[in-house]
């Protein structure tokens, strides 16, 4: 999936910006320091990792006051908190 990514920020001119660090690596341990990210975003992944609240904990721990986190999800949902949502 990275690779797809890198290819279309290319096809739509974003690749050679600088802002755009591809990182592949353990979602439940990131390597970046705390609030350092103005952003974190996870699409079709965040049900297939295998301790959620381990994720969530390290996105709100690398995301600056203010960060935007996203995630896009089309399944079926059965876990509470996020059934609310």
């Amino acid at each position: 999936m990275l690779n797809v990514g890198k290819k279309r920020a290319q096809e739509r001119g974003l690749g050679d910006l600088g802002s755009l660090v591809w990182v592949e690596g353990d979602a439940a341990k990131l390597t970046f320091k705390d609030d350092s990210m103005d952003g974190y975003t996870i699409a079709f992944g965040i049900w297939n990792v295998t301790h959620i609240e381990k994720v969530l904990a390290e996105a709100y721990r690398v995301l600056k006051k203010g960060g935007r986190f996203l995630f896009l999800e089309l399944s079926h949902v059965d876990t509470p908190v996020f059934k609310q949502l």
